[in-house]
């Protein structure tokens, strides 16, 4: 969240003397556009966090916030699969919709445009 972030060369104290961090906030929500709210970081806090978590029934709950010890790490569950991600600019966690399309919706179109079309044959 530090001006020498972005502009190297400056002399680091004057730019990030009491810079706090700020980064997306939301608590288990289903739709990014939720997920929209800033929160300012404390200064030991240093890096955005998201958490997707992911259930059995294809519904992915998203977390985001600041964090003091942020780890990329992804587990498996019986029933799901939880990944949080990392970073440490300025509302660098505003994206967490890639996980939301899960590749079986996909999958499910193609069969339902098949369906669709194989019965349109018969009629």
């Amino acid at each position: 969240g530090c001006l020498r972030e972005r502009w190297p060369g400056l002399y680091p104290s004057l730019l990030c003397s009491g810079a706090a961090l700020q980064c997306y906030s939301c608590t288990a929500q289903v739709s990014n556009r939720d997920c929209l709210n800033v929160q300012n970081c404390t200064l030991d806090q240093n890096s955005c966090f998201t958490s997707r978590v992911r259930t059995i029934g294809l519904l992915t709950f998203i977390s985001k916030g600041c964090s003091s010890k942020c780890e990329d790490d992804t587990e498996n569950y019986y029933v799901g699969k939880k990944n949080i991600t990392c970073c440490s600019s300025d509302l660098c966690n505003v994206n967490g919709a890639h996980t939301l399309k899960p590749p079986t919706t996909l999958g499910l179109l193609t069969v339902l445009c098949s369906l669709l079309l194989w019965g349109s044959r018969d009629l």
